[in-house]
């Protein structure tokens, strides 16, 4: 697969060869990943997964370039998109995933919602990012101190009655909840950011059929992760069944 990178960065020699994802890895210290990058190929599963890695390396470092992304860099993009991951994140304004991973436009496909859970609706988006788009990858991102998650423990622990109007979103993540409790540990709070990322793995591989072949045929894979709040970090969560 060779990557086309467009934006403001180091320039490329003329003739030169368009660097394919070993040689943006491999580049991982500097991470030179532009505003905009339009793919000539599909990255496969674990190539994208290590380009989300190398990029939140880069904003953990604060060596990024996002931040010179301009009207002018739409234009590459005018023929379509093809995002190397989905993500499906919460709707926190404090955890963008094109910041946290350094990724510039038609780059990631993204659906956000309190709690990262996916309803129907979701499920479509992701659904058609993986057949219409092509998208070898998708992240379920979860992060340390989570309103939606937290309103869930408060319920649970009958701190607070459930609110009619947000039981939409706090009822999907009680399982997750409750799960952590009966796992327990020193930190429940994060156990139930893990568990509630890996639940909606667990959905997204029994709720459709088209996902749940193409992950056994590793086409793509499904991964859950979650932010540190803290500091920025990604951490990707081992799961048997999306691997």
């Amino acid at each position: 697969m060779g990557i086309s990178w467009f934006g403001r960065g180091k320039p490329r020699p003329s003739g030169s060869a368009a660097p394919g994802p070993s040689a943006a890895l491999a580049d991982a210290g500097a991470v030179d990943i532009l505003p905009v990058a339009v793919s000539t190929g599909r990255p496969t599963p674990a190539q994208a997964l290590d380009m989300l890695k190398a990029g939140n390396a880069a904003f953990l470092s604060g060596d990024t370039q996002l931040g010179h992304v301009t009207a002018k860099d739409l234009e590459p993009l005018q023929g379509g998109q093809k995002p190397i991951a989905t993500i499906v994140g919460c709707a926190d304004s404090r955890t963008p995933p094109t910041i946290l991973f350094n990724q510039g436009l038609g780059r990631l496909f993204i659906i956000r919602v309190a709690g990262n859970t996916v309803d129907r609706r979701g499920l479509a988006s992701i659904v058609y990012a993986v057949k219409h788009l092509d998208c070898p990858l998708v992240v379920v991102l979860g992060h340390t101190g989570c309103g939606a998650v937290a309103a869930a423990e408060s319920v649970f622990d009958g701190k607070s009655e459930l609110d009619p109007s947000l039981e939409e979103m706090i009822v999907p993540i009680l399982p997750a909840v409750i799960s952590a409790r009966h796992k327990g540990g020193h930190n429940l709070a994060r156990l139930a950011v893990e568990e509630n990322a890996r639940r909606v793995v667990a959905r997204l591989l029994t709720a459709d059929t088209a996902l749940a072949e193409a992950v056994e045929k590793g086409a793509i894979r499904i991964v859950a992760a979650v932010k540190d709040m803290s500091t920025g970090r990604v951490d990707f969560l081992p799961d048997e069944a999306s691997a």
